[in-house]
């Protein structure tokens, strides 16, 4: 077995086809296929895909293989850093996933000093809902990800960040707008719009409703935050949202909500079974000295 087997075997798992793993790797297909059945062959343990309408799925043979093979493939990525680091070359790629609200307010600072004292270090950084980036980290395409509590898969490394209120954002001719701070009771007769990839969030906020006696009244969700607070500011609706979502230039009344209070919880989380190359590791614990503090 070689690594290019591997490499391979993990791109068409990506993909789910064997055309599509192609063009990535720069590869005629039909050397692919030779790969893979040259691996299934060598393993001995049956076929890797099934053909399932016109992708290709995992069997549990390749289910798992999958969870060697990207082990395998982070582990030599991290030996070839270090082995450079050794070297003397103090660089590297590293590979950060996060949703936007943190992508956006809360890392910039955070990325700048980093750089600043490793100049050297390649930074790419990926914006995503939490079960997006928790997919890309099970895939191999990123070192780490700050995502919503809680994670329930197992073998991760979990490293609670920070907490913040959620908070109820309206438009200011709202008849509310004038509130210092209201309970969702108040919010019984209102009209929601919610930001669909934050589940968590939705979650928490129908909970919230239910807990002060009703059902909320979701006219429109989407999967753009920057659309949902012009709609917020057309006076479509009313959002619950993380503050740290607010970019600060926004022509919106932001009031504070209780009864229940409601909060997100962040957190980073690393493969618990890959080692991380040392520049993965040093972010990983200027994101941990920088945000928890």
């Amino acid at each position: 077995m070689e690594l290019r087997h591997l490499i391979y075997f993990t791109t068409v798992a990506r993909h789910e086809h064997v055309s599509r793993a192609a063009i990535e790797l720069a590869v005629a297909q039909p050397a692919i296929t030779k790969q893979l059945k040259d691996l299934e062959r060598e393993l001995g343990g049956g076929p890797l895909f099934e053909r399932v309408g016109r992708r290709l799925r995992l069997t549990e043979t390749g289910k798992v293989l999958l969870v060697h093979a990207r082990t395998i493939l982070a582990d030599v990525e991290a030996a070839k850093a270090e082995l450079r680091e050794r070297g003397g070359v103090q660089g590297g790629r590293v590979a950060l996933g996060a949703p936007p609200s943190v992508a956006e307010r809360l890392l910039p600072d955070v990325l700048r000093r980093f750089h600043k004292s490793n100049p050297n270090v390649e930074l790419h950084i990926v914006e995503g809902d939490s079960q997006d980036l928790l997919q890309r980290l099970n895939d191999g395409q990123i070192d780490m990800a700050v995502v919503n509590l809680p994670v329930v898969q197992r073998g991760l490394v979990v490293t609670e960040l920070f907490s913040e209120a959620l908070v109820l954002v309206l438009a200011n001719e709202h008849r509310l707008a004038d509130s210092s701070t209201l309970s969702f009771a108040d919010l019984s007769e209102e009209r929601f719009l919610l930001y669909s990839p934050a589940r968590s969030v939705r979650q928490a906020l129908t909970q919230a409703c239910r807990q002060a006696g009703f059902a909320p009244h979701v006219v429109l969700d989407s999967g753009s935050m920057a659309l949902l607070l012009r709609l917020v500011e057309a006076n479509l609706g009313v959002a619950v949202i993380p503050r740290l979502a607010l970019g600060g230039g926004e022509r919106l009344t932001v009031v504070p909500l209780h009864s229940p209070t409601i909060s997100r919880t962040m957190a980073l989380i690393v493969h618990e079974g890959r080692a991380l190359a040392p520049a993965a590791a040093r972010m990983r614990d200027y994101l941990i000295e920088q945000i928890k503090g």
